[in-house]
């Protein structure tokens, strides 16, 4: 009774180990780029290299996957799935995800940062939309 028991404990263990260990598996770059049915607002705006292993280790998930639940948890939850709208101006579309004034959103995080005083890049070409 004792090994199984044993058994048992050992292999539950385990396997709360490698869910956890492949729940917070985070991809080092992201490449997120306009849908290819959305028309660009500007010729000059490119598909942005975005550094998610730079900030996974400075900002909690929830800040930015702020739909995220147990269900999703460790699973690739594209943005377009919530932010589908290709309209600019829809307060949760495609656009604004990346480009409101406060966070979550990049723009709105970075902005709110550099007014206490940090360093954060805020420009488009500067920040994200970098010329090849």
């Amino acid at each position: 009774m004792f090994r199984k028991v044993l058994l048992f404990t050992t292999a539950a263990v385990t396997a709360v180990i490698v869910t956890v260990a492949s729940a917070y598996t985070v991809p080092d770059t992201v490449v997120l780029k306009r849908p290819d049915d959305n028309k660009p607002l500007a010729a000059w705006i490119t598909k942005v290299k975005f550094p998610h292993g730079f900030h996974a280790i400075r900002v909690p998930c929830q800040k930015c996957h702020h739909k995220e639940s147990d269900k999703t948890l460790g699973e690739f939850v594209p943005c377009r799935q919530c932010h589908s709208s290709d309209d600019p101006d829809d307060q949760t579309g495609f656009y604004r995800a990346w480009h409101s004034d406060g966070p979550p959103s990049c723009l709105g995080c970075h902005t709110l940062m550099r007014s206490q005083g940090g360093k954060n890049p805020v420009g488009c070409t500067s920040a994200c939309h970098k010329p090849s």
